[in-house]
């Protein structure tokens, strides 16, 4: 299943993926981080912590929210699409404080 390029999930499958790995304030945290450019492991780790680290970028790519190349992790197209409306939420005093 590759929905990294989709702005859009096709199927229920790949709209469940993206709404589990956007249920983790932590994982909200890393997108809204990742919006301002592609960042390393350990500039993740180091604004979002390192509890299971590894799990949540696992998801996030899983959903196809991010991309790895080179030493480097970014949003796709959907990860932006997806992490302005999560940025919007947060700015709006959403349900939780990220």
């Amino acid at each position: 299943m590759l929905i990294g390029k989709k702005a859009k999930p096709a199927s229920p499958e790949e709209m469940a993926l993206v709404h589990h790995a956007l249920e983790s304030p932590i994982r909200r945290k890393m997108i809204i981080l990742m919006n301002e450019g592609a960042l390393t492991v350990s500039e993740i780790a180091e604004a979002a912590g390192e509890n299971m680290l590894d799990y949540h970028l696992h998801r996030l790519e899983l959903a196809g929210l991010i991309e790895m190349h080179e030493g480097q992790i970014m949003l796709t197209e959907a990860g932006v699409a997806y992490g302005g409306l999560v940025r919007e939420q947060k700015e709006k005093g959403g349900a939780d404080k990220i």
